[in-house]
């Protein structure tokens, strides 16, 4: 069994924090996990200071990545269609022969659960 099966997953977390070293103070944006807010802002406050934690915001689960994809082609597309129907066809064949395989299972139990024919 996986502890993601068990326990809800973490959530992310940006945080803007300040980092003061040697007179040299330095702002850092870094990412923290943890079961809620309040305890993502104890676990910065604990490591960090509470006074030098700036910020911190959820991150979304569904966050959207801008990438750009370029268009297939007309051939690319031709491919992936094929590949796509072959994947579909290999899926139908399986399930096919698990119909089958099911329904000799069930003729071979029928059989065994019939009594003995004497004569």
């Amino acid at each position: 069994m996986k502890i993601s099966e068990i326990t809800p997953p973490l959530l992310s977390f940006v945080a803007t924090v300040r980092v003061v070293q040697n007179h040299l103070t330095i702002t850092a944006r870094i990412i923290a996990l943890a079961d809620n807010f309040m305890r993502a802002k104890v676990l910065l406050a604990e490591k960090y200071g509470a006074e030098n934690v700036l910020s911190l915001l959820p991150i979304a689960r569904d966050a959207v990545i801008d990438e750009t994809t370029a268009p297939l082609s007309a051939a690319e597309l031709q491919v992936k269609s094929l590949r796509d129907r072959t994947k579909q066809l290999n899926q139908q064949a399986q399930q096919v022969k698990a119909r089958r395989k099911l329904q000799k299972a069930q003729q071979n139990l029928f059989k065994a659960n019939q009594p003995p024919r004497t004569n």
